[in-house]
This record gives C-alpha cells, sequence and structure tokens, in this order.
C-alpha cells in the first residue's frame, strides 16, 4: 500500500504539474553520495530515471565530510551520508542559517577486510585500536582519509576521539581494495557497500563486546545485524535536504525511502532504514 501512494504522488505532480520548470519527478538534480554508498545510490538513480524519463539526476561519489560541507554552505540540495552531521557541523548549518531536512536510508557497516591469502579472520575493538596505533606487530591498517566516514567512524566510536596515528591512509576506498587485496599483512576498513565482488578478500567477524570488556561473540556483518544493532560497526546512513519547495530531491528521496528503494537496499546486503522488514538469515 506504502509503494502505491508513493506511485500516485508522483503520477499527480507528473500530470498534474507538468508544465513547471521542476517537480519531483522532473528537472535536472545533482546528488552527492558518500563514496561507501555510491554504486547503490547511482543505480537507483537510474532506475528512477527510466520510469520517469523528464528525470535528470547525476550522482557524484565524495566522502563524508566533502558531502557535508556542499550541504551546509548551499552548493547542493541532496546528499545520501554515511553518518550524521556532527556538533561541529551543526554548529556552521546554524551559522548559516541552513534550513535542512533529513530521511534516515539505510544501515550499513564497516568491514575489516583482508587478503584471502591471511589466516586471520576474526578482530576486537581492542585489536582494532592495537592497529590504529600502530601497535600490532603483524598486521597494519590500512584506512581512508579524515574526511571520510569510515575514518569518522574508527576515530570516535572504536579509538575514543584519538587519531588512527599509526594506520596508512590512503585516498579512497577503492584505493584500498587495491592495497590489501594482494598483502596478508594488511587490514583494511571500508563500507560495506564497496566491496561487489569478496573473492579475493576475507571478511573478518567482529568482536562484540560485553559488559566487561571481553568478547561476548563474534559476527559476520549481515542486514538482520545492522538492522538490530548488533553488528559492532554498524552505522545509520541518511539523507540530507536543503531543497526550497518539493521538487526533484524530494521525489527521488521518496524513491530512495520507498518499498522499491529499500528492497534494493536489502538485495545489496545493506539494511533498510525507512520500513519495517524481518530479515531472515
Amino acid at each position: 500500500m506504502k509503494y502505491f501512494l508513493i506511485v500516485a504522488f508522483f503520477s499527480f505532480f507528473y500530470f498534474g504539474c507538468s508544465e513547471k520548470a521542476e517537480t519531483p519527478v522532473k528537472g535536472k538534480l545533482t546528488v552527492y553520495a558518500d563514496e561507501g554508498l555510491y554504486t547503490l545510490v547511482s543505480a537507483l538513480a537510474d532506475s528512477f530515471k527510466s520510469v520517469y524519463k523528464a528525470a535528470d539526476i547525476k550522482v557524484i561519489s565524495v566522502q563524508a565530510r566533502e558531502g557535508i560541507v556542499k550541504i551546509i554552505n548551499g552548493e547542493t540540495e541532496m546528499f545520501v551520508s554515511s553518518r550524521e552531521f556532527n556538533d561541529e557541523e551543526k554548529k556552521a548549518a546554524r551559522a548559516n542559517k541552513l534550513e535542512y531536512k533529513t530521511a534516515k536510508f539505510c544501515y550499513d557497516g564497516i568491514y575489516a577486510i583482508t587478503g584471502y591469502r591471511s589466516e586471520r579472520d576474526t578482530l576486537s575493538f581492542q585489536s582494532i585500536r592495537l592497529l590504529l596505533s600502530g601497535s600490532d606487530s603483524k598486521y597494519k591498517a590500512v584506512i581512508p582519509g579524515a574526511n571520510s566516514g569510515v575514518y569518522e567512524f574508527l576515530k570516535f566510536k572504536i579509538n575514543n576521539g584519538a587519531d588512527p596515528s599509526g594506520a596508512e591512509i590512503l585516498k579512497s576506498e577503492s584505493d584500498i581494495l587495491k592495497s590489501v587485496e594482494n598483502d596478508a599483512a594488511k587490514i583494511g576498513f571500508i563500507s560495506a557497500n564497496t566491496l561487489q565482488d569478496s573473492t579475493n578478500f576475507t571478511i573478518m567477524k567482529m568482536g562484540v563486546p560485553g559488559s566487561n570488556g571481553n568478547v561476548t561473540e563474534y559476527l559476520e556483518p549481515h542486514p538482520g545485524y545492522y538492522v538490530q544493532d548488533l553488528y559492532p560497526m554498524t552505522r545509520l546512513c541518511v539523507i540530507y535536504l536543503s531543497e526550497s519547495g518539493i521538487g526533484l530531491a524530494s521525489g527521488f528521496t521518496s524513491y530512495l525511502t520507498g518499498n522499491f528503494g529499500q528492497k534494493y537496499v536489502l538485495d545489496n546486503k545493506l539494511g533498510p532504514a525507512a520500513v519495517p522488514v524481518k530479515v531472515v538469515r
């Protein structure tokens, strides 16, 4: 029923307001998407355009902080982010008198990956901290730069706000795949959707810390664990809108958060955040 209502909403604007320069299904829109969500958002944009021929949507890959800055500075109407605003960014938004809306899009997880020749397949929070500080004598952490959502998560959620000074910093998550693939001594940290083909990689299981700090069990990344917030490196991914009125950005957001978009999220091994879902393992 919800999907029917969304389609009816689009149809009303398409047939009733077709003379307008922009509607929820007509016009031009540049969407910035976090590099870890780019493949997903780009595919959904193509799907949207195949249904609504008058919509011209371009998706550009950026790192999390870059996309948030574009929203705050009024350089874009829409950013699909791997994280929410931090305190500094909220302050900047208030200073700019920014009016914006947010919508939940999906839950994803940060993967810790190794080359297929590595013998290691589990990680605890303590072992991640050793990697980030450079104190692990056998393995080296490889992470994207400070503007990325992955870096911010590792710094504040895992490393108690300390910069990961012992990690190797690369420009992008794609670079991490290349670096880790043929080096069994490296452990890379990337967004789940970045790894489209896991053939040459081991996705490590993550230790769930108990009340005493000890690991109670190791969990593999899985949509069901994301939705239930059981996987220790789960993130809520959100859509930021600074659109004036109801235009193409609103229409595309409805598509991403409607039944079709959320099913596509699940088909890509992420957790739907905008519709109720029961994930069966």
